[in-house]
């Protein structure tokens, strides 16, 4: 009976140390490497495996889905440049994707340099150069990622039926900007007008000094 139990305790342990080997070894499979010529890419991509896309020797955009994925996807390099996006997508059956991708949008805003205001009343500049349009056939679950020097930028995507811009939580980490989002639509990288003051905090301003005077005039009174 002990021999029994010794051996099934073994084989238990066994299973769940070459569980733990194969999920490892999973996730540092290296990424498919692709190679793109051109600013064009169409084709198949295979769910639980990382792709890595580099366009022109420049543009590197990585992407992971959960299932297979038909992938159209267009990059303005010339206008994009040297940057690294990544993206993850989780939907629930075999989806079509398209992605477009360029630096500027003037419809938009989306000039270089160009000052924004947000939903939230705070003001930004448009400077990364980069606008993303993306959709998709199927309800997803996604992680937008791109490689920035600056910590206190912004994902933002646009808001058509409103016609502004609304930014979401973002963090960031070793130059990484990164947001999750549950729809697609037009999105991109904001920064913080550090020159500007939002309205609510200039209101807020005003409100404490018209105290503070009201204050100082009633102790000179008293």
């Amino acid at each position: 009976m002990k021999n029994t139990n010794k051996v099934v305790l073994l084989s238990i342990m066994g299973i769940l140390l070459f569980g733990s080997y194969m999920t490892l070894a999973t996730a540092q499979e290296p990424p498919v490497e692709t190679p793109v010529n051109t600013n064009q890419y169409q084709g198949s991509i295979a769910g639980n495996e990382t792709n890595q896309f580099t366009f022109r020797h420049r543009f590197q955009f990585q992407l992971r889905t959960n299932a297979t994925v038909e992938l159209d996807m267009d990059v303005e390099v010339d206008q994009v440049g040297d940057r690294e996006f990544q993206l993850e997508v989780n939907t629930q059956e075999h989806a079509e994707l398209t992605i477009r991708i360029n630096g500027s949008d003037e419809s938009m805003g989306l000039e270089e340099g160009n000052q924004l205001q947000a939903r939230n009343q705070n003001r930004y500049r448009y400077q990364e150069q980069f606008r993303l349009n993306i959709s998709c056939d199927q309800p997803v679950e996604a992680k937008l990622s791109i490689n920035t020097t600056d910590s206190g930028a912004k994902w933002a995507y646009y808001d058509e039926d409103k016609e502004d811009w609304v930014t979401v939580e973002s963090s960031y980490q070793d130059g990484v900007l990164t947001a999750e989002t549950n729809h697609f639509s037009v999105w991109t990288v904001l920064t913080l007008d550090e020159s500007s003051i939002p309205a609510y905090t200039l209101i807020g301003f005003v409100t404490i000094g018209s105290i503070m005077g009201l204050l100082i005039i009633t102790k000179k009174k008293k």
